[in-house]
């Protein structure tokens, strides 16, 4: 029996001003490392990219406007001061 593959969600965190905003959702590990890696260089000090496992498929198709990634942030990321969402863009 297969197992389900968890679906991924790739956040960028700025340590400097303590917000998040969402790269990705939805996103099969390889797909999310491949996000991970293009982006990573490019990153200013202070700021991070940080994937997270998703309980679920999430049915909104923008992930800036998608509730269920903030929710899974909130609950996962493991960041305190809790931080504040900031959209891309």
């Amino acid at each position: 029996m297969a197992t389900k593959e968890r679906l991924k969600l790739v956040v960028l965190y700025d340590a400097n001003n303590n917000e998040y905003s969402i790269s990705a959702h939805n996103q099969r590990a390889e797909e999310a490392q491949r996000i991970v890696d293009e982006w990573q260089p490019q990153l200013v000090p202070g700021s991070s990219l940080i994937m997270l496992d998703q309980s679920r498929q999430h049915r909104t198709t923008d992930a800036d406007d998608c509730e269920a990634c903030r929710d899974t942030v909130a609950r996962s990321a493991n960041i305190s001061p809790q931080p504040t969402f900031k959209r891309r863009k």
